[in-house]
């Protein structure tokens, strides 16, 4: 996610990201920066989306409020292991449906960030993300199948404040009962730096592959309370006749 809020000493990339303070949003991955070897960080976002937003949660309609728990942890030298919960305080289904709200954990995503690409300083960097998501409660999720796929963040430090992040991913996820879909996600951020602990960014998301091609935009901010806690507060919306999602969300990382 963007939120990068500069000014620490650059530390050198063999000690991993401790100039950069970067987190990914709930269902994203866009930085590239892992930690060091022995380092950890807790994420918690509250998160509240209607359907078009996160179809594949809870169908094609209704609403939900899940809490996103992220644990990030250094594994070796530019690699880290994030482990992620999706727990769903409400899943309300399409009105009308005759389908009950449902309520519990709803999935569990796993990933592998290897960062093969950065310079000292910490101004650009690119990594290689493999993941899986499973769906621990099919009530919510739809469907007992879990969905993987390959994501390449990256990140450009443009200078005088300004920077851009953003990822290119694919996915292979369940359709159906049976059948399989492909999904291609292009997202890319422009972030600038306000102050030194206050940022702000917007986002252009495109995803496409099976049935057309859905826009959106994301706008939020991000504030860094010291140099171990970072709160973002942000909103997605929708853009043209095909995307209709929309979403709201407010989450702290802690690294310790």
């Amino acid at each position: 996610m963007v939120g990068a809020v500069r000014g620490d000493p650059p530390t050198p990339a063999s000690q991993g990201d401790e100039s950069v303070y970067e987190t990914d949003r709930p269902g994203e991955l866009e930085n590239p920066f892992t930690l060091p070897p022995g380092r950890a960080e807790l994420v918690n976002y509250v998160v509240a989306t209607n359907a078009s937003a996160r179809e594949d949660d809870f169908g094609s309609g209704g609403s939900a409020l899940f809490i996103d728990t992220a644990v990030r942890f250094g594994v070796v030298d530019r690699l880290e292991g994030v482990v992620a919960i999706d727990s769903f305080l409400r899943a309300d289904p399409p009105a009308g449906s005759g389908t009950a709200s449902k309520a519990g954990v709803g999935y569990a995503t796993l990933t592998a960030k290897w960062n093969f690409l950065r310079d000292p300083a910490g101004d650009f960097g690119v990594s290689l993300a493999p993941f899986v998501r499973i769906p621990l409660e099919q009530a919510i999720g739809g469907s007992s199948r879990s969905e993987s796929g390959l994501a390449a963040p990256f990140h450009v430090d443009l200078e005088n404040g300004w920077e851009m992040e953003g990822s290119s991913s694919l996915t292979r996820a369940p359709e159906g009962r049976d059948d399989w879909s492909w999904q291609w996600e292009n997202q890319a951020s422009l972030e600038r730096e306000l102050t030194k602990p206050l940022t702000a960014y917007v986002e252009l998301q495109l995803q496409s592959g099976d049935g057309l091609p859905e826009w959106a935009t994301e706008l939020g901010v991000t504030y860094r309370l010291n140099p171990s806690v970072q709160i973002d507060v942000g909103t997605s919306l929708g853009l043209g006749r095909n995307s209709l999602g929309r979403m709201g969300y407010a989450g702290v990382g802690w690294r310790f």
